[in-house]
């Protein structure tokens, strides 16, 4: 794994970080808006800490579900020796984390006064970084099997969010997610975003497809209506992740049914 942390480095170092505001990473995260946010100083030591806990994570890397991670994934560990993460401070809310392709290569992309947020609101910060490196690392892996063509059309590019972000939030949910009951999240989230994304694709009209996509993996967690829906549909379906995955994105939107 390759960890570039000099945008950190200059934050803590009460150096001049607003330099990064025309770093690659913060343009086209919101459309082509630069979405760079100057962080407060105020947080040094917070993002000092939760920076030498992902260090120290990802110097002995274990995937939450590792079982269901190692099944699905099995050159895991090859897959990611080339795994590049870029720390950052600066991403608008709610951009914690995130997978970003610059000159052919992936960089996933954690933005560490995001993070502290999550501790502001009571959360415990080891289990968001765990949650976030298993779920970004599941990204990486994933698309050395199943990627995106540039030239994907609208249907192809909301099918393939559902599949690939469906199986990085699956993963990175709950551990031990076998033995958990989902049945409450279930009756309480699928029905609705099912219908969300069974209607989405019946849209035509271009500029509200370009909506959609957005937020079909953005915004509030449970209405990230690709997302939930992929999530959801697997936790449905636990017993057969392995052939929903290694059948690929087509038969998993067959076996949704949103498209009938």
């Amino acid at each position: 794994m390759i960890i570039d942390d000099s945008m950190i480095q200059e934050y803590l170092g009460n150096n001049n970080v607003e330099k990064y505001c025309n770093h690659w990473v913060f343009s086209g995260v919101i459309e082509e808006k630069k979405v760079f946010e100057s962080p407060n100083i105020e947080f040094k030591k917070p993002v000092a800490n939760i920076l030498n806990l992902i260090k120290s994570m990802l110097l002995d890397f274990h995937p939450m579900n590792e079982n269901i991670f190692t099944n699905l994934f099995p050159t895991w560990m090859k897959d990611l020796e080339d795994f590049r993460i870029l720390l950052t401070v600066g991403m608008p809310n709610p951009y914690d984390a995130m997978v970003r392709s610059h000159e052919g290569k992936e960089y996933v992309v954690f933005d560490l006064i995001r993070f502290h947020d999550y501790e502001l609101k009571g959360f415990c910060v080891e289990d968001i970084v765990s949650q976030m490196i298993t779920h970004e690392a599941a990204h990486i892996c994933l698309h050395k099997k199943y990627s995106l063509s540039s030239d994907a059309n609208y249907e192809q590019t909301l099918k393939y969010i559902t599949f690939d972000e469906g199986f990085a939030h699956f993963i990175a949910f709950k551990e031990d997610i076998e033995n958990y009951d989902a049945d409450e999240v279930i009756g309480k989230y699928y029905d609705e975003n099912i219908k969300k994304l069974r209607e989405s694709f019946k849209e035509n009209d271009l500029d509200r497809q370009e909506e959609l996509l957005e937020v079909s993996n953005s915004g509030p967690y449970w209405e990230k209506f690709a997302a939930i829906s992929g999530k959801l549909f697997l936790l449905k379906h636990i017993d057969d992740y392995n052939n929903l995955y290694n059948q690929g994105v087509d038969n998993f939107i067959k076996k949704m049914k949103v498209l009938e």
